[in-house]
């Protein structure tokens, strides 16, 4: 079980997908571990691994001297997402509607955008809380097929 804010997720392989992204936080008593799976031509690919970026034909990660990851397509240089780990204070910025928005993840809760989620538990879901390009957001959705086999809760 992994808690993020007040929030717990039991059985739960990815607490948080983000357009494609799946972000998988490990538990720790330090900064959090994150590592973010995607897919492409129907394989999963490592974009980062515990924090650390990971080279890939899809995505360039960068980490800045202060800890926070930048993620972006490698050919035209465009945005993808940053994540910036921190000791139970986490960021991950990406884009919904084309405009630059902020998940915050306190020891309290997850926000994202005006939606606020505190206190739920989140139980044998691969996914606990997903949200797509558009700004739709939901709780306790599945895995594509790629990523399936090699994650099961």
């Amino acid at each position: 079980m992994v808690n993020i804010g007040s929030n717990k997720f039991e059985n739960v392989a990815f607490p948080l997908a983000f357009e494609n992204r799946y972000f998988m936080l490990e538990p720790s008593a330090g900064e959090d571990v994150w590592t973010v799976f995607t897919v492409q031509d129907g394989k999963p690919v490592i974009e980062i691994l515990k924090n650390n970026p990971q080279e890939n034909s899809i995505s360039k990660s960068e980490t800045n001297p202060t800890g926070i990851i930048t993620v972006s397509d490698p050919k035209t240089g465009a945005f993808l997402y940053k994540l910036r780990p921190g000791n139970k204070n986490s960021s991950i910025f990406g884009r919904i509607n084309g405009e630059e928005t902020e998940i915050k993840i306190t020891d309290r809760e997850i926000l994202i955008g005006t939606n606020k989620f505190q206190s739920n538990l989140v139980s044998g879901f691969a996914v606990g809380i997903i949200v797509d390009s558009n700004g739709g957001i939901g709780m306790g959705a599945g895995l594509p097929p790629e990523l399936q086999s090699l994650f099961r809760t």
